[in-house]
């Protein structure tokens, strides 16, 4: 293979290579960012060799998430319209009680073999996770809403459900921030096993996807993606292709090496940036912006408020008085002001502070004072533990027959500038608090050997359904068996009112009611402790990239992990030419 090898810290890189049919592609034309993932990508891209989405452990944001196109994708950043952007699908609509609806696909989609992309792959898609549930992702909630998946035509399905749920279609194929199930090929995956399918293998020309690209190489060190000819939406003149002609995704790096490659214009963009390190980036570099610009935030609201999460099944967090013990030690003003050095803001609910969203949570704040979540005060954690039975030891950490309650916070490196604070808190409360951040910090908390941890809500975006289905019951795994979701907890009463706002149009009145009823519960027990609301601090180098998005071009948010990567790629321009 020739071509030229483009050094960054600690790797090369390719860039500019002829081989196996593959046209040279200058850096002018080639995107670089690193892999979002240090659970997947630490040292190496762990799944090189298979491209299957619906894997729970192991699956890396390194091209499915914008080659498996979906019916619609939604922007949350426009305040002047609804967002809704019909894609693969032209339309769809519900029966007069939200259970069936039929969807419309749009003619001329192709899969990258040039097989049609019709309402059986969609079908497929629904029965295949229905079928083999719990064990792959959104396998649960296909098992719990859908009766029955038939194709009327070759454009049209037909979804029948186990009970009204007027959001369906918005909820599971409708990608926004990184949500959305992925839909694949019937004649490829007909007859595999999808919890063992690695859907990857060059010499048949696999994965077949519907995106615009296909995979040039695939090594632990790197994946690499080459725009192809042949796109479906080029073809029908739905949408031109993208000026990006390779995308390289590296091995998930240390935040103080994607400074340097952002500075010294190596890479495009990367994975959020520390307050302080992304600032470093905006001095050395006047070519990277962000979404905000050169201004504080110095990036977006994600739809992903973190918490401070627990193996809700485990003692002593399967106890709601410790949950709250732990809640009043907890000072959130201060976890802004230091770790973030003020670049952000706190939050009392798992919901983002999304202006559709308001309007239910504005309505909730008297029973954020009742169970008083915003509240620091030691002495109140002090009387609980001490209610509880605990005292405090010799170095004054609460401790119960010789055994002190031990709270080790597993997090990802996102969070290492929050956790030292956190548990400098949690200390000066009593608590014999500490954190770790190791390269199974996902397996860990999916099996519940984390017993606490800080982790976001995929949380809603336009009503607050999508959150609180989070903790329902149906998800709890016991521990030592992996979970889809990490709360592992369970309430018979607030199961029931979500099931009953899963059902009822947004528009509803009766959807206030029902929320208000459930989060009387969830702020009583507290499942987890919301902690701040999380924001997106992504550089986007412009020496050779323009039209990122921004506050003031808002087509889309831009991380590269999200299910709406594709609407990036489709709107960056070359700054030559």
């Amino acid at each position: 293979m020739q071509g030229l090898l483009l050094c960054l810290v600690g790797v090369l890189l390719l860039v500019g290579c002829g081989d196996g049919g593959h046209k040279n592609v200058p850096r002018s034309r080639t995107l670089v960012m690193d892999c979002s993932s240090l659970q997947d990508c630490s040292g190496q891209i762990k799944d090189y060799n298979s491209f299957n989405p619906f894997l729970l452990t192991g699956v890396s944001k390194t091209g499915w998430n914008f080659q498996y196109e979906p019916l619609y994708f939604y922007n949350a950043y426009n305040p002047h319209a609804d967002n809704i952007i019909p894609w693969i699908a032209t339309g769809h609509e519900y029966n007069e009680d939200y259970t069936e609806v039929t969807i419309h696909i749009r003619e001329g989609v192709e899969w990258s073999d040039g097989q049609p992309w019709t309402a059986h792959d969609l079908v497929f898609t629904i029965n295949m996770l229905k079928d083999n549930a719990p064990h792959l992702s959104f396998s649960t909630d296909m098992q719990t809403w859908v009766k029955s998946a038939v194709a009327t035509d070759d454009h049209t399905a037909k979804i029948v459900l186990t009970k009204p749920n007027p959001r369906f279609v918005f909820s599971y194929f409708t990608n926004n921030f990184d949500n959305g199930i992925p839909i694949v090929p019937k004649h490829i995956w007909e007859g595999q096993d999808p919890q063992t399918f690695s859907n990857f293998d060059s010499e048949k020309g696999w994965p077949v996807a519907s995106g615009p690209y296909e995979i040039f190489i695939s090594v632990p060190a790197q994946r690499v993606w080459d725009l192809r000819s042949g796109w479906w939406a080029q073809k029908t003149g739905f949408h031109q292709p993208p000026a990006v002609e390779r995308i390289i995704y590296l091995t998930h790096m240390e935040e103080t090496k994607r400074v340097q490659n952002l500075i010294s214009n190596a890479m495009d963009t990367c994975l959020d940036i520390r307050p302080p390190n992304i600032q470093s980036i905006l001095d050395a570099n006047p070519n990277v912006s962000t979404w905000t610009g050169r201004e504080l935030p110095l990036g977006y609201l994600d739809w992903w408020p973190v918490c401070l999460g627990f193996n809700n099944l485990e003692p002593p967090f399967d106890d709601p008085d410790i949950r709250r013990a732990i809640n009043y030690a907890i000072d959130r003003d201060q976890l802004v002001a230091i770790g973030w050095q003020g670049a952000g803001t706190k939050s009392h609910l798992p919901l983002p502070d999304f202006p559709p969203i308001r309007q239910y949570t504005d309505t909730i704040q008297d029973l954020v004072e009742k169970y008083e979540i915003g509240v620091h005060d030691p002495a109140k954690a002090a009387a609980i533990m001490e209610r509880k039975g605990w005292s405090k030891d010799a170095e004054g950490f609460w401790a119960k027959e010789g055994e002190r309650l031990k709270i080790v916070i597993d997090i990802f490196d996102i969070f290492t500038d929050l956790a030292p604070v956190l548990v400098a808190q949690l200390e000066r409360a009593g608590f014999d608090a500490d954190f770790r951040m190791t390269p199974d910090a996902f397996s860990r908390m999916a099996q519940g050997a984390a017993r606490a941890f800080l982790m976001g809500n995929g949380a809603s975006v336009r009503d607050p359904y999508f959150t609180l289905r989070l903790y329902h019951s149906r998800f709890v795994r016991p521990t030592g068996t992996h979970s889809e979701r990490f709360w592992r907890w369970s309430n018979p009463e607030f199961d029931a009112l979500v099931d009953q706002m899963g059902q009822t149009a947004p528009d509803d009145p009766a959807l206030q009611t029902l929320f208000r009823e459930a989060m009387e519960i969830w702020l009583a027990e507290l499942p987890s402790i919301p902690i701040v609301q999380w924001y997106h601090r992504i550089p986007h180098n412009q020496t050779y990239w323009k039209n990122w998005p921004s506050a003031k071009n808002p087509y889309i948010n831009s991380a590269y992990w999200h299910n709406t990567w594709l609407l990036v790629l489709l709107g960056l321009e070359p700054v030559e030419g």
